[in-house]
């Protein structure tokens, strides 16, 4: 099949559609987008990444935008209604202003810009932005960390929903720990955030709260009323607690008599019962299994007051190797558990969970990897509790990322202590941005330069037009007041100190202090999607021609 030309207006259109189902959605007073999807969910959310996955895009490009946005996401959680809407400006820019031939000037533009003056512009944000030290100022790293979970959270619900969330959230970390410790229990639970959460319906979206422990969704499978245990010894297995038959050391018995089928059931429950001698000989009260255990081996575990918790997922029983730095046992037959194989709990009880048994454990040791407490995330339907869980895993990952800092060539010792580096929200950043560059292109430094540095700078401008917009209470004059707010803002805005206010538009549209006020947002997140909005251009001016296959 021969190539087609890819018609740069008809990218233009794709982009225009994907803007037109989340842009009314951006900004803490955004509209919740109600769609069907092709299995025939109706599917109701504010999240664009949720939103553009459930649409069945048949172009090529319409497939490569929703792919970047897919892989920006994984990384940075947020920004994916940004991303989407810098991108549609400034194809909209190329559109109208540069011809077929122009566009091969972006290209070398694009590549001198990123190379020369993006990194300028991320010092430049980076000596106007908020930086605390969890050693030097834990307050101020605390609350830091509080306004960039209610900057992610407050797009999607009520001011009084964000606080019990963001409270919900911070009440499930230890600001106690060294800053390396801190920043590995961010790390745990960013990246099992599926272990650390539980979804359950609930009456409300503030019934969410946190539990000191971590839990195993799966009942006690005993012969005797559980009670409550303090200091646990227990092992994990992934194997079959009868162990295997060893042909090699003549213990292979053939099933072919009725006397031989004895001999086996005994040899196998006195392996069972020297399994559950060894147990009680080294105090271990409890055993996790990933496989079914048969019904005499948990009467034998039962006489020895043992307890059992079987058919546990292999992911759950991994991640509790992992955090207790402890091994799993694999394999049998077994003559003694090394110090390596058996686990410690402070306590074990069991524990009901929206009508749900369940096990809380709460591992301890001296080696124990921090972790966060078990945060239970509720709401009135289980759809409603899918876009809660996607909503605080976004918040958390936004956290991790702002305990970065955005230019990853200049490392200092403050960032190697845990320091997060934070800009005021309410489109702060994108104005900021916009006066830098409008101080670039004014200089003309290098003709590619300008262009690339005038089109970025509308980008931004859109942005925090379309947030005003959004957030605004009165459709009336919505331009003039728009643009009067602007004029303020910039005039308040001093670049050339140090320190400057970074002024932003709140929940109605007021223009505010967005630091006093509590609402911050990670700046490793905001230069991420920027430069991701970047290389996408970059690569649809590279772009020449598409092949489409028609469906038979």
């Amino acid at each position: 099949m021969e190539p087609k030309l890819l018609d740069f207006s008809k990218s233009l259109q794709i982009c225009k559609a994907l803007e037109s189902l989340v842009s009314r959605g951006f900004g803490p007073q955004g509209l919740q987008t109600l769609m069907c999807t092709s299995t025939g969910q109706v599917l109701m959310s504010n999240n664009g990444a949720t939103i553009f996955n459930a649409m069945l895009i048949g172009h090529p490009l319409g497939r490569l935008v929703v792919d970047s946005i897919n892989q920006m996401t994984q990384y940075t959680g947020d920004g994916s209604k940004v991303f989407i809407l810098m991108l549609t400006d400034m194809l909209q820019q190329i559109d109208s202003r540069y011809s077929e031939r122009e566009r091969g000037e972006l290209i070398r533009g694009l590549n001198h810009f990123n190379q020369h003056i993006f990194p300028n512009l991320q010092q430049h944000v980076l000596k106007h932005s908020r930086k605390s030290n969890l050693r030097s100022d834990k307050k101020g790293f605390c609350e830091s960390i509080e306004g960039v979970l209610r900057g992610v959270i407050s797009p999607h619900y009520s001011a009084r929903v964000v606080e019990s969330l963001t409270k919900a959230v911070m009440s499930s970390l230890n600001f106690d720990l060294s800053p390396s410790l801190f920043l590995e229990q961010i790390s745990i639970m960013t990246q099992n955030f599926s272990q650390l959460a539980i979804k359950i319906i609930g009456s409300s979206i503030s019934d969410s709260t946190t539990l000191d422990s971590y839990i195993i969704q799966r009942d006690f499978v005993t012969e005797f009323e559980m009670c409550s245990m303090e200091c646990v010894k227990f092992v994990v297995l992934m194997c079959s607690i009868e162990g295997k038959i060893n042909t090699e050391d003549g213990e292979s018995i053939y099933l072919s008599t009725n006397e031989s089928l004895g001999n086996f059931m005994k040899y196998q429950r006195e392996r069972v019962e020297r399994f559950a001698s060894l147990c009680s000989e080294q105090d271990i009260t409890l055993v996790i299994s990933t496989m079914g255990i048969p019904k005499y081996c948990l009467q034998v575990l039962s006489s020895k007051k043992i307890s059992v918790i079987q058919y546990v997922e292999d992911e759950d029983v991994e991640f509790l190797s992992w955090m207790c730095k402890k091994n799993i046992i694999s394999e049998f037959p077994i003559t003694k558990f090394t110090e390596k194989e058996i686990f410690l709990a402070s306590s074990c009880k069991r524990v009901i969970i929206n009508g749900r048994p369940c096990v809380q454990l709460i591992p301890s040791g001296e080696q124990l990897a921090p972790f966060a407490k078990t945060l239970l995330l509720t709401a009135p339907t289980d759809g409603l509790c899918s876009q809660l869980y996607t909503v605080v895993h976004k918040a958390i990952k936004s956290v991790y990322l702002s305990l970065n800092p955005p230019n990853s060539l200049e490392i200092t010792e403050e960032s190697e202590t845990c320091a997060s580096y934070t800009i005021p929200g309410g489109a702060s950043f994108e104005l900021l941005c916009r006066q830098f560059l409008m101080k670039i292109s004014r200089n003309k430094i290098h003709n590619k330069d300008m262009q690339i540095a005038e089109m970025l700078e509308k980008a931004f401008l859109t942005v925090a037009r379309i947030l005003h917009r959004n957030v605004s209470e009165t459709r009336l004059n919505e331009t003039h007041n728009f643009l009067v707010k602007l004029s303020y803002m910039q005039n308040e805005t001093d670049l050339s100190r140090d320190s400057c206010k970074c002024l932003g538009f709140d929940r109605r549209g007021i223009v505010k202090d967005m630091e006093k006020e509590g609402v911050l947002e990670s700046l490793n997140v905001k230069f991420h999607v920027v430069s991701c909005v970047l290389n996408l251009l970059n690569t649809i001016l590279k772009t020449n021609g598409i092949i489409g296959i028609k469906n038979a």
